[in-house]
């Protein structure tokens, strides 16, 4: 069985490359000479072109040094090289990526089962052709070609992947035992009935009273107290209002989801461009935002979405040492995160406006790993133990992919190390059956590998490997799970939380 692989693709750079055209010339015989080291199973750089701050490439390989894997390899030797010249490596893109498999396949039918939505498979004379298009670097550090290779196969190489344990996104890891529920309404309508919260006059907002204030801030001090503060994290304060310069460096957000934030608009510092839309308000009452239109300028910033931005613009174009690792923060005192949540908004479990206690880490991979799971381990002993609560974990979808992109993978769940995300589930009776309701996640605990190191530009002082990771509480979810479980009746609520609250505020009354 032989591997043919044929690459077309480019690395982007931050600048022309007209001016270093020699350097790259020298940096490209140099990756040459190595690639070829592997022989015929090596890879071959057939042809390469500068085009303004893009240089094209076309590869060839074997098995052993995989084309992919060359393209990678190049783009960190120029970054190196360039670096000094203040030319930075921004991104590899494969557009065409072809595959030959020459021999012990497991044919095109069974191929296009297994790589449904990942590649176009094609068998001629005997030969099973994969051709992939529109790949990135995370793509190739992730596997998904090789692990498409490994699976096409058969016999021996499927020896290499007896040890892997491919599942779906969504497929439950663990979990607790059942408990009763005191609720099968929806928290949020028995809520709104009590006087607990009112909706605020736009979508996916509430106002908390005293009572439920008093719940969410319980639970997030038990949070900080039995997860955050052993494991060493301390408090930081991120700011929510992110300029479009930060935004730019989530490329995942700008290119995937860009619907699903919210954009401000600065106003001019002159009082008299604002003439005109006064005036119409105090004539008819009217706030005509069709005049802001013409004032205001082109959105400079964006709400918090995801919370933990300012964490890696705080290192941003920083060296650290992987001595002084690991670096363990956790913000609640920011405010409100904000989402324009797709697919409709629901009671307080889905709201465009939530507030979220995040807890973000940089370190070595091993200890960004070890740190994402103790962080889980301690969520869940406290929602099984303290907060006496149902739950289970999930392998969730690595924070870049859309529902419907997840839907199309499959991911190794052999070990919990290997999954980029761990949701922590809890159950709510009104979405139907246990084995068949949509289950509602209160925490999400990830790895990032090198995302954010990347995009963010983290050095290490020795040029060692460092990775982030972050773990959201949803903590308007976690009360919304906890009310579902023990109802609105504070004296049959759990010690932990009575003991924090002390006694539960009434919320305010009103004649209607």
């Amino acid at each position: 069985m032989a591997i043919r692989i044929t690459l077309k693709g480019f690395i982007e750079f931050s600048s022309d490359l007209s001016q270093v055209a020699q350097d790259i010339t020298d940096a490209i015989k140099e990756a040459s000479q190595t690639f070829k080291k592997a022989g015929e199973e090596g890879t071959e750089i057939e042809r390469y072109a500068i085009d303004g701050r893009r240089l094209k490439l076309e590869l060839k390989s074997g098995r052993a040094l995989r084309a992919h894997d060359a393209l990678l390899r190049l783009k960190n030797q120029l970054a190196r090289r360039l670096g000094p010249k203040r030319i930075g490596a921004r991104r590899v893109f494969i557009e065409d990526l072809e595959v030959i498999l020459k021999g012990g396949h497991v044919g095109e039918s069974k191929a296009k089962e297994l790589l449904k939505g990942v590649a176009e498979v094609q068998e001629v004379e005997g030969n099973l052709i994969l051709r992939f298009r529109d790949l990135t670097d995370r793509d190739i550090r992730e596997r998904t070609i090789d692990r498409a290779i490994r699976l096409s196969l058969v016999k021996e190489e499927k020896v290499e992947v007896k040890a892997e344990k491919l599942a779906p996104f969504g497929t439950i890891i663990k979990r607790g035992e059942e408990k009763p529920f005191k609720l099968s309404a929806r928290v949020a309508s028995e809520a709104e009935k009590l006087g607990w919260i009112k909706r605020y006059p736009a979508r996916g907002q509430w106002i908390y009273a005293p009572p439920m204030a008093a719940l969410i801030r319980a639970i997030s001090e038990l949070l900080i107290e039995r997860v955050a503060k052993p494991l060493g994290f301390k408090e930081w304060m991120f700011p929510r209002l992110m300029p479009i310069e930060v935004f730019r460096k989530l490329s995942t957000y700008v290119e995937h989801l860009p619907e699903g934030v919210f954009y401000v608009c600065v106003p001019p510092r002159d009082p008299s461009k604002f003439d005109e839309f006064k005036r119409e308000y105090k004539l008819r009452r009217e706030l005509r935002t069709d005049l802001l239109k013409e004032i205001l300028s082109e959105p400079q910033y964006v709400l918090e979405a995801i919370q933990c931005t300012p964490f890696y613009q705080f290192f941003s174009g920083e060296i650290v040492r992987l001595e002084d690792l690991p670096v363990k923060a956790y913000d609640l005192l920011g405010g409100w995160t904000w989402r324009n949540e797709a697919g409709g908004v629901e009671g307080i479990v889905r709201t465009n406006e939530f507030w979220r206690l995040e807890m973000v880490f940089l370190s070595s991979p091993e200890e960004v790993i070890e740190i994402r799971n103790k962080v889980t381990d301690l969520t869940v002993e406290l929602i099984d133990k303290d907060l006496d609560m149902e739950w289970r974990i999930v392998a969730g979808a690595p924070f870049y992919l859309s529902p419907e992109e997840a839907a199309k993978r499959m991911i190794d769940v052999s070990s919990i190390d290997k999954i980029p995300t761990l949701d922590v589930e809890v159950y709510l009776p009104y979405r139907g059956p246990r084995d068949k309701a949509e289950w509602l996640e209160i925490t999400a605990a990830s790895v990032h590998r090198d995302f954010y190191v990347s995009h963010f530009k983290i050095k290490e002082a020795r040029g060692r490997e460092i990775w982030t990771g972050c773990v959201g509480h949803g903590l308007t979810r976690w009360v919304a799970g906890f009310l579902a479980r023990h109802g609105f009746d504070f004296d049959e609520w759990p010690k932990a939380v009575k003991d924090k609250i002390g006694e539960l505020p009434e919320p305010p009354k009103t004649i209607t």
